[in-house]
């Protein structure tokens, strides 16, 4: 998988878009799963006909509603959280690769 060696496990979860209910399967997954490196977060759009990968997340900031109607009122995604989650997988060169093969892929810097 791109360089990542043998030892690869991709596990693929759809996640509602909801603060609440998200935080409590991402919280599941890290205890079930108990990833020894790291997790990467694809975040689409219904309708979307465009990949974006991101380099970071930011934490603060949030200010739309979820599915459900709720918006943290710090405007906080994880209270106490890092401001900000770098990846140490370079999305620049990922994204590159996957438009090679032909995907509408796009890179960001920033969320």
């Amino acid at each position: 998988l791109i360089g990542l060696g043998e030892n690869v496990d991709v596990h693929v979860r759809e996640l509602p878009v909801s603060y609440l209910k998200t935080q409590k399967i991402i919280g599941e997954l890290w205890y079930t799963l108990n990833p020894k490196q790291f997790a990467v977060h694809l975040g689409l759009a219904r309708g979307s006909s465009v990949v974006i990968l991101e380099q970071t997340g930011k934490n603060t900031g949030y200010r739309d509603r979820d599915v459900c109607g709720y918006c943290p009122e710090t405007r906080c995604c994880v209270e106490g959280g890092a401001q900000k989650l770098e990846s140490v997988i370079n999305m620049r060169a990922v994204s590159k690769h996957f438009r090679q093969a032909g995907m509408n892929v796009v890179y960001s810097r920033d969320a």
